[in-house]
């Protein structure tokens, strides 16, 4: 028998390309699509503030999810526009960091691709299709991928709107920011970080810090990076981008004489608070070592 010629690269479906798609338009590896649909949508039992109405999707959503809960920023991008009571669970019901989920919901407000009979849904499909012969498999490692084919400019024309609290809930109120996605070199994760930037300065994390320096001071004790979980953990407050933004705002406390930290173990000296600031020398990697007392 001849020897056989190589195998070529297998091409996806058309559900394996639109994931992909997803995940290019995305612009990173840490990601979750909020893809229940709503007849299947959580919902709050009457007079509990604990426990959910669950349903087999939502369980589904909510496992790959925990997979990413760690800290880290995560685009949680929903396939369809969602109430402010199913985007609060979406982000904060079970979550241990739920102020790293970066909600990103559809553009227009009809738009739901959860629902294969949508027009939406059509058109993406055959977007998707048109794209079969456009798509190189080895593009997905660092070129544009699915972002410069019919599929990559039918989800830009579908996404995306940032969606976050002004301030922890009951009292923040939900703000959307759309993002405006112009070309196969435009990704969510980009764009986030501008938005991000432009929204959260680094006066919003010292307002933020002092605020929680007077009213929780039980959270302002011990290692200074214990500082960056209020920002991780609280719907409404600034967005952690930066790890060393929050540490930026303790800094800022302890200069001002509000709080005062000491070298970290074994030592206990020098101290620096009131009458005492922070050398200007000491780095932001040797602060963080130290502790909030």
């Amino acid at each position: 028998m001849g020897e056989s010629a190589p195998a070529g690269p297998v091409m996806p479906s058309i559900e394996a390309l639109i994931q992909q798609g997803l995940r290019d338009l995305a612009g990173s590896a840490r990601g979750v699509v909020y893809d229940v649909p709503f007849a299947q949508r959580p919902r709050r039992i009457s007079g509990s503030a604990v426990y959910l109405r669950e349903t087999p999707s939502w369980r589904g959503f909510a496992a790959a999810r925990r997979e990413v809960d760690t800290g880290d920023l995560v685009i949680l991008l929903a396939l369809r526009r969602l109430d402010d009571e199913e985007r609060y669970i979406a982000m904060d019901w079970g979550t241990q960091f739920a102020n790293c989920f970066l909600l990103v919901e559809p553009s227009n407000r009809t738009c739901d691709l959860t629902d294969a009979a949508s027009e939406a849904s059509r058109a993406l499909r055959a977007a998707a299709a048109r794209s079969m012969d456009a798509f190189e498999p080895a593009d997905g490692d660092g070129g544009p991928g699915t972002r410069a084919t019919p599929l990559g400019e039918c989800l830009r024309a579908c996404f995306g709107t940032w969606v976050y609290w002004s301030a922890p809930p009951p009292g923040g109120r939900v703000r959307e920011v759309p993002l405006a996605l112009t070309g196969p070199n435009d990704t969510l994760a980009g764009r986030l970080i501008h938005e991000m930037g432009e929204r959260f300065p680094q006066e919003s994390f010292d307002r933020a810090l002092e605020y929680v320096n007077y009213w929780e001071m039980e959270l302002m004790g011990g290692p200074i990076p214990r500082a960056r979980s209020v920002f991780r953990t609280r719907l409404g407050l600034p967005v952690l981008r930066d790890p060393y933004l929050a540490d930026h705002a303790v800094r800022r406390l302890v200069n001002e004489g509000r709080t005062r930290i000491s070298a970290p173990p074994p030592r206990r000296h020098p101290i620096y608070g009131p009458g005492n600031p922070v050398p200007e020398e000491i780095s932001d990697e040797e602060f963080a070592r130290y502790v909030m007392i």
